[in-house]
């Protein structure tokens, strides 16, 4: 962002345009973003785009997410309506219901089909089959559940790009996908695809990044080492010096921008023997409200 790079998180939890919940799930790194003192052009760079292609949202001076303005002048949906399918704007509604239609009945009967401990949730353009409360759903429950609901929706003739996939711990159906994302942002920034980059974890057929490999050069990434490996690699690249951080200063920042991590966790970073665990940092990262992931429903913390 410092150096006149656009980053986007494009991301598949869907929450609308309410920009708390996702800035509930990235607050480390918006914190993060305070603690360096980006500045306002630099803040104007960083982008989130939710529900894989659905909801988009550019960071403020503030530090805080602001949903963009879909329509008219300036609007990113105006700006793209041009891409035809492609487009979020040229999808109609009884084309998206009959697409989750199909989605939420296959969820259910792979549910019953497997004697999962799931429930089905709908939003607005998207279906989850999620775990009940304390139950896991096996990998291959999952992965079977996405190939089932990706061979109804193609022998349906669904009309509209959609994504099905194995979120790990769930499987879901968004109406669109990463390729239409990173589609409707180089369009709407004015970046082409061979000054594209997009860098995920999920490039499987049941994963959901493995749609933006038609539109852009892609990483195959495994975890947030290999993140920040393939970020500095591309500074480098671009004669950009990477400020010289290791991953202990890196992670004493975000101790510093995180208070509930000074309590002796980031002292044990140094370990080279010891792996980061980003969930743990997270965890910690103590919030008068905690919120469901699936739905996106904000739960007050018992203190």
């Amino acid at each position: 962002l410092k150096n006149k790079i656009t980053v986007a998180v494009v991301t598949a939890a869907g929450y609308e345009y309410q920009s708390e919940k996702y800035e509930l799930r990235l607050s480390g790194l918006l914190a993060y973003f305070q603690l360096k003192g980006l500045l306002p052009d630099e803040c104007d760079r960083f982008f989130l785009l939710g529900g894989e292609c659905n909801y988009l949202f550019r960071l403020n001076n503030k530090f805080k997410l602001c949903p963009v303005k879909e329509f008219g002048p300036g609007g990113w949906l105006t700006a793209t309506k041009h891409m035809g399918i492609d487009c979020p704007a040229n999808w109609a509604d009884d084309h998206v219901r009959a697409a989750l239609d199909i989605s939420e009945k296959s969820f259910h009967d792979s549910c019953d089909r497997q004697k999962m401990r799931a429930r089905v949730i709908r939003k607005k353009r998207a279906v989850g089959l999620v775990p009940n409360a304390g139950e896991r759903i096996p990998r291959e429950a999952l992965d079977e559940t996405v190939l089932l609901v990706q061979s109804e929706l193609q022998n349906n003739k669904t009309l509209l790009p959609f994504c099905a996939f194995n979120g790990g711990k769930d499987a879901w159906v968004d109406i669109g996908n990463k390729r239409v994302g990173v589609q409707v942002l180089q369009a709407y920034l004015g970046i082409p695809r061979e000054l594209t980059l997009h860098i995920g974890d999920q490039f499987l057929n049941t994963g959901n990044d493995y749609a933006a490999r038609d539109c852009c050069p892609c990483v195959w990434i495994t975890d947030p080492d290999e993140t920040t490996y393939m970020l500095k690699s591309i500074l480098r690249l671009a004669g950009v010096s990477p400020d010289g951080h290791d991953s202990r200063s890196i992670l004493e920042d975000f101790s510093l921008a995180i208070p509930s991590m000074q309590d002796g966790y980031a002292e044990n970073i140094g370990n080279e023997n010891e792996a980061v665990d980003f969930l743990e940092m997270t965890r910690r990262h103590e919030k008068d409200e905690m919120m469901d992931v699936y739905t996106g429903e904000l739960i007050s913390k018992t203190k």
